[in-house]
């Protein structure tokens, strides 16, 4: 007779219970060697970098006193010694804020002893004799000025984007016969984007129906909207090129900025840009005009300036 073969189950039985107590076992082992070397560490790294990053911001809002960047600065836009356009600017970038208000050259006041509108004052003293009449008129001091040319106003303008929210208050139309040049714009919304030469044009429109009245109110609804459009649409391009508009700036004006002021306020001035699609407003000025079309200011509105650009007592 054949000889019986033995059955190989019981081997293959002990194999396998061998396999699975044995992976078992270095599994669980596994698990330990992960959870001690690998998970744990880890755990505490993230908890570490957490309480690092919450300490970077908290430092961070701590040094980003931006209140120390406040500043009022006198903007004059000028062909020579004719001026275009004037403004005081009260730049307040821990608020996220930018204020405006628009000046005649035809306000009257007082520099170096004379009297007379601030455009007679400018012929006869200069930036100095300006600014000094626009403290006394207003009644605040001006941290900085700027008197930039007409190449340097229409570069400023291009680097901010222009604007195209504006709504013209009547049709303009002149032509300039010493220049040849012409205005030309319909009454209503505008309908393209209008850039320096066009803004420069629109301001010193010399037949408005309100008169020089009309001009300073054309003038601050279309700083506010050159630079709420700059924040809205091209805040990106604007801090991108915050050094070179700088420069521009710097190099097509007479002014008393320096590197180092600027480098001084750069980072709120950014903030600001970035954070606020819509930071400026303005505020027209009240006071008499007299029969000579000259402006007084009145006193109430030197209180009210000084409220208006959070200046305090």
């Amino acid at each position: 007779m054949p000889e019986k073969r033995s059955s190989q189950a019981p081997v293959l039985i002990v194999y396998a219970v061998t396999m699975i107590i044995c992976l078992a076992v270095f599994g669980s082992v596994a698990m330990i060697l992960l959870e001690v070397f690998v998970n744990q560490p880890r755990e505490a790294r993230q908890a570490a970098a957490g309480a690092g990053n919450a300490a970077v911001v908290e430092n961070s809002s701590e040094e980003q006193d931006f209140s120390k960047a406040r500043e009022t600065i006198l903007f004059v836009g000028a062909d020579g010694s004719n001026i275009n356009g004037m403004a005081l600017i009260r730049v307040l970038p821990d608020l996220l804020t930018v204020k405006v208000v628009p000046i005649s050259p035809y306000t009257w006041s007082i520099a170096g002893g004379t009297e007379g509108t601030i455009a007679s004052l400018f012929d006869a003293g200069g930036m100095s004799y300006l600014k000094t009449a626009v403290e006394n008129a207003y009644g605040v001091s001006c941290d900085k000025y700027i008197k930039i040319t007409n190449d340097g106003f229409k570069s400023l303008v291009d680097y901010l984007g222009g604007t195209s929210d504006y709504n013209f208050p009547q049709e303009l139309y002149y032509r300039n016969d010493e220049t040849g040049e012409i205005t030309s714009f319909s009454q209503g919304a505008a309908t393209r984007t209008l850039y320096g030469d066009d803004i420069r044009k629109i301001v010193t429109y010399p037949m408005y129906e309100k008169g020089n009245e009309a001009k300073v109110q054309v003038l601050g609804e279309l700083a506010v909207s050159l630079i709420n459009s700059a924040c809205t649409y091209n805040s990106g391009a604007v801090v991108g090129n915050i050094q070179t508009i700088f420069n521009e700036i710097y190099n097509n004006s007479d002014s008393d900025l320096t590197s180092k002021g600027f480098a001084d306020v750069r980072e709120a001035y950014e903030h600001l840009i970035s954070s606020n699609p819509s930071p400026a407003t303005y505020r027209m000025p009240s006071g008499l005009w007299d029969a000579r079309g000259y402006f007084m200011v009145g006193e109430d509105f030197r209180t009210e300036i000084r409220e208006y650009f959070e200046l305090g007592e």
